[in-house]
């Protein structure tokens, strides 16, 4: 059967659409900064378990086939589907497969490489992931190979290191910075990021 990848484009956009209304709606109220919402972890969900359908079917939304826009709401929402690991895991296969095409959004693929890693408790590639430390200082996690950073991320299009600005606002910072690392710890153990 013939793909409408006009309708495929369009659906993702309308799923971007969701997930955004959703999170500025938990952000207006402060529920979006208490741990991971479970009214969001269910919309992500229900986005990734159709854009995993959508794949099945269809193949791979690539930039060439719905269009640059549509292409990153594709992988906005894979970046999304934190609670189901071994979708994102697969798509990161397929991602990084389809990176030399120039089809898909590198710095995307770049996002979820890190925050794969991130949620294993792996040193990041790109440094694309940020965290609250046991001092209460957001910074950039841990990364492989860190004289070759910017070089990697100038590969994918990302700017350097040195050029990000974390000036996260006073609201979001968690009162209890270790307590708060510990559920994330316990978090990942759930849904079966970590196993050890």
């Amino acid at each position: 059967m013939s793909t409408n990848w006009q309708e495929f484009s369009e659906e993702l956009m309308h799923m971007m659409r969701e997930d955004q209304a959703v999170r500025e709606a938990l952000a207006a109220t402060g529920e979006l900064f208490q741990g991971y919402s479970p009214v969001m972890e269910k919309v992500h969900l229900k986005h990734a378990e159709h854009l995993k359908e959508l794949i099945d079917l269809h193949g791979f939304p690539t930039i060439d086939k719905v269009g640059n826009d549509a292409a990153i709401a594709a992988m906005r929402l894979i970046l999304h589907s934190i609670s189901w690991p071994e979708f994102m895991r697969a798509m990161e296969v397929i991602a990084t497969d389809l990176l030399p095409s120039n089809q898909i959004p590198k710095q995307y693929v770049a996002m979820l490489i890190d925050r794969i890693r991130f949620y294993e408790g792996r040193k990041q590639v790109y440094g694309t992931n940020s965290d609250w430390d046991d001092n209460g200082i957001l910074r950039v996690t841990d990364v492989e190979d860190p004289d070759n950073l910017n070089s990697r991320r100038a590969e994918v299009g990302l700017s350097p290191l040195e050029s990000l600005v974390l000036s996260p606002l006073e609201e979001f910072h968690p009162a209890d910075p270790k307590k708060r690392h510990e559920e994330f710890v316990a978090w990942t153990h759930k849904v079966g990021w970590r196993t050890v």
